[in-house]
């Protein structure tokens, strides 16, 4: 983590169809802890119990009796992709993906006991980017599946770019600093963007930033346009153990201070493997995980990183902290949640993959966060205090009492976090929008009314450890790495039941959820040639959804009337957001038009937002 300061439907249906009849609906692209943890007890469904869809009514999340598989862990492990063919044969359809487009990654056996089963998804031989199928199971019965697997959209066959080309444009792109270099050779792969997949160079661009800290970001190349789709950091800057000293250089990891050794004459290097223990400590015993990769890896950190250096990060393998300037912080490694939440991101990239960028990264941000709060309420004989949901009270301006780097239990008091989704757009920082996703789990474990909102509905806090159970389990069996906040719901309310969490407990994680606006939209139909009235307050969204036949020509979407500063936005085959459209004709007042002269036969979506609030309008589709 960098320490910065400054429709989709939601529901239960039940199937009664056969998974052969769901294949025809569509046509496709031709070590273990002794955790004292109940086993949970969700029955199976006669039918299919379909838990979540995205906006074109493909299911994401599914409950049901699938198939059998091998239940011994020693089996699971060792299970090769043949024996899960005839559970992926059932499975596969409901996600609009073949079975033989999909690849086993990972399979193990979780914290409560139930084996889970991890594919990634190929188009044309490619691997699709954050695209998986997870399967769970529980005594040899599988008994759910999620993901987001489609292979059934447009996916263009060939570069016809170069790799040579596309680690220019990398390398020259604006946020590389002037020495980058590319590290490995371009991996080709394929990028989902709304309705459709773009095939992209990945490749991996390191360097020094302009401050002399390191560079090492992640970078789509459109293997096609050449343009860049993406960017992110993989340096997520904020019981083997070895510490090492950085002597205030940037070299990494510097020279060897301490090893499960006596202490060393450095108080800092102590500190620092104290709390490597604790944190180790903590996953261990609340979910018998070994180490990040959960296989014992050594933890690994560096102290004394630079001069006077304000962060920490983790570097993929190793923690990295700077001694602070005294003004801003001091020292880093002093706070046992700041190795924890550095840790954490060694976690989330062994398990869930989320992707620091948008949704996903601000998911995999406020997981760190929330794990640095778990572990220290750990380490702090399992005590919560003044400083258990403040981050980074212990080192953050020091000549400052009681304040901190972020605040769980008021994300906004710091300036800049979120507290509601309704107020997420995609270009706010991963480490502002993880104050969503820590509001909701201080709810959760706390209780209580949402600090912005006094007046909406109590949340009946279910505890600290049962919090961090539920989102350890979502982070770990059924995120994928697209995952983001309405995911994050999903899982967690699914995490609960699969924990055999009483009935209470299980609403509390939706009512937390709900305090802080993360829910499925609804999504209105447009019909043609019918206007639809509309009205709201400054901020809030309304969503439509317009079908257009082949061969239709002249399509329009008018909005017009009444009083305010309503905006359209229009985006074909996925929800628009107001960074992410095709059409936004920018005008003030309620009077605007979208024209789409020769229009793609299939779903095309509105977006109408409160720039200020509004009255009186009207939306209305034509076409001929």
């Amino acid at each position: 983590m960098g320490w910065n300061r400054g429709g989709r439907v939601l529901g239960v249906v039940v199937l009664g169809l056969s998974l052969g009849a769901c294949a025809d609906t569509y046509t496709p692209e031709d070590r273990p802890g002794g955790v004292a943890e109940s086993r949970a007890t969700l029955p199976l469904a006669e039918g299919i119990q379909v838990i979540a869809v995205d906006a074109d009514s493909v299911p994401t999340f599914v409950n049901g009796a699938f198939g059998q598989v091998p239940s011994s862990p020693d089996a699971v492990r060792g299970i090769q992709a043949e024996a899960l063919a005839p559970v992926i044969a059932r499975v596969a359809p409901l996600f609009r993906v073949k079975p033989e487009q999909l690849f086993l990654k990972k399979a193990y056996v979780g914290f409560d006991g139930d084996a889970h089963f991890r594919f990634g998804v190929r188009v044309n031989g490619v691997e699709v980017m954050g695209a998986e199928l997870r399967l769970h199971a529980r005594d040899g019965q599988v008994f759910a599946a999620n993901g987001e697997a489609r292979t059934d959209l447009p996916a263009p066959l060939g570069a016809t770019r170069s790799p040579a080309m596309a680690g220019e444009v990398a390398r020259t792109h604006g946020a590389s600093p002037r020495d980058a270099v590319i590290a490995g050779a371009p991996a080709l792969v394929y990028w989902r963007d709304g309705a459709r997949l773009l095939l992209a160079y990945r490749l991996r661009v390191t360097g020094a930033a302009e401050d002399g800290g390191p560079v090492n970001d992640t970078v789509l190349v459109n293997a096609r346009s050449g343009e860049v789709l993406l960017r992110y950091s993989n340096l997520h800057s904020l019981r083997s153990r070895r510490v090492y000293d950085g002597r205030n250089t940037s070299t990494l990891p510097g020279t060897m201070a301490r090893a499960e050794t006596p202490p060393s004459l450095d108080p800092i290097v102590n500190v620092t493997h104290d709390n490597l223990g604790a944190v180790y400590a903590c996953y261990w015993e609340l979910f018998g995980r070994d180490s990040f990769d959960n296989a014992g890896a050594p933890l690994i950190a560096t102290v004394h990183h630079r001069v006077n250096y304000v962060n920490a990060f983790w570097t993929g393998t190793q923690l990295v902290f700077g001694d602070g300037d005294g003004v801003n912080a001091h020292n880093l490694a002093l706070a046992v949640d700041v190795t924890a939440h550095e840790l954490t991101h060694g976690v989330t990239e062994h398990e869930s993959g989320l992707i620091y960028s948008g949704e996903s990264g601000g998911m995999n941000e406020s997981m760190s966060d929330i794990f640095g709060a778990v572990c220290e309420w750990h380490a702090e004989n399992r005590t919560i205090n003044a400083g258990t949901f403040l981050l980074g009270e212990d080192f953050w301006t020091p000549t400052h009492s009681g304040d901190a780097l972020r605040y769980m239990s008021n994300p906004r008091l710091d300036g800049v976090s979120l507290d509601d989704y309704s107020n997420y757009t995609s270009v706010v920082d991963v480490h502002y929008s993880s104050g969503i996703s820590n509001m909701a789990f201080y709810l959760l474990s706390q209780g209580g009314r949402h600090p912005s909102h006094p007046d909406w509905p109590f949340v009946e806090g279910i505890g600290i450890e049962k919090a961090a159970r539920i989102f350890y389990k979502a982070n770990m069996d059924m995120l994928t790495p697209s995952s983001g906040f309405l995911a994050a719901r999903i899982t967690t309310e699914q995490a609960a039941l699969q924990l055999g969490y009483e009935a209470g407990n299980v609403a509390s994680v939706s009512a937390a959820w709900e305090a802080v606006n993360v829910r499925a939209p609804v999504i209105i139909d447009v019909a043609k040639d019918v206007p639809i009235p509309l009205r709201a307050p400054v901020g809030k969204s309304w969503l439509g959804r317009g079908m257009v036949p082949t061969g239709a020509r002249d399509l329009k979407f008018t909005l017009s009337g009444g009083t305010g500063d309503a905006d359209l936005y229009v985006r074909f085959g996925d929800q628009p957001t107001t960074t992410l459209y095709q059409c936004r004709p920018f005008r003030l007042g309620n009077n605007e038009q979208c024209i789409f002269p020769s229009p793609a036969a299939g779903a095309w979506h509105v977006l109408v937002h409160a720039a200020s609030a509004y009255d009186g309008a009207s939306l209305v589709m034509t076409h001929l």
